[in-house]
């Protein structure tokens, strides 16, 4: 028991992580640099010159 408990933890950090270097290569959630946070935090007004 003690030992299906520690490998449904081990997957679970496992999983976590992977999702975790994913989403820093595509930059969704955690941008892989200051500049992607600063425009993800204040996105861009639209044009409304037309």
């Amino acid at each position: 028991m003690l030992s299906l408990l520690l490998l449904a933890t081990l997957y679970l950090f496992a999983a976590l992580v992977l999702i975790f270097i994913i989403d820093r290569s595509v930059g969704i959630m955690f941008p892989a640099s200051v500049d992607d946070a600063r425009s993800a935090a204040h996105p861009p007004l639209p044009d409304a010159s037309n």
